[in-house]
């Protein structure tokens, strides 16, 4: 068993716009195309072309299997298949005036993304560059292989099983395509889903259950009777998940990465975030040794001003003394001086006694 810490979750993203699926096979499935390998390699520094051959692109057979596809064509064939089972046609979202922004409209796509655990991979030290914003390399990161491919095409099948049966409403029928990438920093799996599923009020045909699954909905209540909020109900998926795989002895962790299950991040937006907390990491590093620095250099002041203090204290204290001597000595002078000139004043006074007493008997 791997010493490293081995995470299960899933991120998900959400969209409106079925043209939008192109878009997102193109990075997906790009291993079917040399000219899509080389525009998102462009793109993506994580993606290791000469690993592209690894992957392995799937399409719904329509029989809830998933079975290799070699066009991204028939993902959306087979998307375009069930919407137009919809018992309600898709409603385009209107666009506010004056915000630009849009609002209703129908969901028509999920994409998600599930990482194989690092405890089940195998890391390559220092691979990738990590850049600061100017495009410095500022440090080195891993890339994690795969130990075991089979190991990690079987962990995959675990995950989706829980997906399909717990995650999305239509189950296996409403997963469009699927691709288990083995090219990048992380080995995963990425799943284009649609939100529908059957339409009890209509046999055959399909509904939106977007909220019932994601979102708010008032038919979906929690233990205690209370609706359910969409942030709820993904606690409770990636707790599932979690479960399901620890009971299938998948070696994993039952705390959650939050930033790798945010449902609003994207693959791209989560290695560029996990980049910048590497370089943060780094800054904070040479933060701590300049703190470090710069107490010892207080430190230093510290002892210095002490010091100074010190000495400044022992300087008022001679200069107290010499002036309680200075003070002594002139107090001992005036003294001094006071006795000998009332001596001389006697002097000066029995002098003119003594001569005035001559003149006195000189006139007699």
């Amino acid at each position: 068993m791997s010493n490293v810490v081995g995470r299960t979750g899933f991120h998900v993203t959400h969209t409106k716009a079925v043209s939008e699926r192109g878009a997102i096979l193109d990075e997906m499935m790009r291993e079917l195309s040399p000219k899509s390998i080389e525009r998102w390699a462009q793109r993506n520094p994580s993606i290791v072309v000469e690993d592209e051959r690894l992957n392995i692109a799937l399409v719904n057979g329509g029989e809830g299997d998933l079975v290799p596809c070699e066009d991204p064509k028939e993902v959306i064939a087979y998307g375009q298949q069930r919407l137009a089972k919809l018992s309600t046609p898709v409603k385009e979202p209107k666009r506010n005036p004056v915000t630009g922004k849009e609002k209703g409209g129908t969901t028509t796509s999920s994409m998600f993304v599930l990482h194989l655990p690092k405890s089940l991979c195998r890391e390559v030290k220092d691979f990738y560059p990590v850049l600061d914003e100017d495009g410095h390399e500022v440090g080195r990161r891993s890339r994690w292989v795969a130990r075991d491919r089979d190991e990690a095409l079987q962990y995959f099948e675990d995950a989706m099983e829980y997906m399909a049966r717990e995650v999305i409403p239509g189950g296996w029928d409403a997963i469009l395509g699927a691709d288990i990438q083995f090219s990048e920093s992380t080995p995963h799996i990425q799943v284009l889903a649609d939100p529908f599923a059957p339409d009890p009020k209509h046999p055959g045909q399909l509904r939106s259950e977007f909220s019932r699954a994601y979102g708010s909905h008032r038919s979906v209540r929690d233990d205690k009777g209370r609706q359910m909020s969409g942030q709820a109900k993904f606690r409770r998926y990636h707790e599932g998940l979690k479960e399901w795989m620890l009971e299938r002895g998948w070696d994993i962790e039952r705390d959650v990465d939050r930033l790798r299950h945010d449902k609003t991040a994207t693959k791209e937006m989560y290695g560029a975030m996990k980049d910048k907390q590497r370089v943060l990491d780094e800054h904070e590093k040479a933060l701590v040794e300049g703190r470090r620095e710069v107490d010892e250099a207080n430190n230093n002041l510290d002892a210095q001003w002490e010091r100074l203090d010190t000495a400044r204290n022992e300087l008022r204290q001679e200069r107290e003394q010499l002036q309680e001597e200075k003070e002594k000595v002139l107090q001992e002078a005036r003294n001094e001086g006071y006795a000998k000139g009332v001596n001389e004043g006697r002097s000066e006074v029995d002098a003119l006694k003594e001569q005035v007493s001559e003149q006195l008997d000189l006139a007699n």
